[in-house]
């Protein structure tokens, strides 16, 4: 059967979408500060998934980014109806966006699977958690937080903001992703400015790649907005998103990282 997730995951994080739930615990819907939505192609087949993205406010120097889609028409059908969604809490702190809870869902055929990773701080410590039917949330792995570790959300959204150092043409930054099933880096080089944008490459691992560490080019237009961007996956080929013009980027940064 395809599995939608791995090659969604794979290509949508890197442009940065879309919360569908407010975060466990919440009160009141929190204001969104940027909402990306995209077009999403397979190999010869046009608009077969939608992808969409938000970054919301959750007040006190924290937010949450996640990233959700969906198949269209028949790869709808043949996916099972499968539906994802990947969700980063983070707060400000030491000049960073760090991640306090990250987590991952995915629906398909009546069936659902969920886990979270716990960034424990104060007691240097990471976790995951896994939810299982009957049992709820069960502790299942967990490993010292002694470095900064980042989600793919987190990651990329400091590099958006220029938290992880300049963004200037042939500088590769480096960053430490989560080490499970095992380690990780993610690895992101700035390209150099075209017709189309701005080439970023991002190195990361993900078992939906024709290689486990596979490559994504993703573009950003002069206000920092990933516009579009393609990778090569497992059984599909080519995979291109494109940003659609109803969007509405974040505006200005963030207050906490204003000169």
């Amino acid at each position: 059967m395809i599995k939608v997730g791995r090659w969604f995951l794979a290509l949508a994080i890197l442009l940065l979408a879309w919360p569908a739930t407010p975060a466990p615990g919440s009160q009141a819907e929190p204001p969104v500060l940027e909402e990306l939505q995209y077009r999403v192609d397979v190999w010869v087949w046009r608009d077969v998934a939608r992808a969409r993205g938000t970054l919301k406010g959750l007040g006190s120097g924290r937010y949450l980014a996640e990233i959700s889609g969906e198949a269209r028409g028949l790869l709808d059908l043949l996916s099972g109806h499968r539906r994802d969604s990947y969700q980063t809490e983070m707060i400000c702190r030491q000049g960073r966006l760090l991640p306090l809870v990250y987590r991952e869902e995915s629906r398909r055929r009546g069936k659902r699977r969920y886990k979270e990773y716990r960034f424990d701080y104060a007691r240097g410590r990471l976790e995951m958690w896994k939810w299982k039917e009957g049992r709820g949330l069960t502790l299942t792995w967990h490993t010292p937080l002694k470095e900064p570790i980042y989600d793919p959300l987190s990651a990329f959204y400091n590099y958006r903001l220029g938290l992880l150092g300049p963004l200037k043409e042939g500088e590769t930054i480096k960053v430490a992703g989560i080490p499970h099933p095992k380690p990780e880096e993610i690895e992101i080089r700035n390209g150099p400015v075209t017709s189309e944008g701005r080439q970023v490459t991002v190195a990361i691992l993900n078992p939906a790649f024709e290689d486990e560490r596979g490559l994504v080019f993703v573009y950003f237009d002069d206000r920092g907005v990933p516009t579009h961007a393609w990778t090569r996956v497992l059984h599909f080929g080519k995979i291109l998103g494109q940003l659609l013009p109803v969007s509405e980027p974040l505006k200005g940064g963030l207050p906490e990282f204003s000169p």
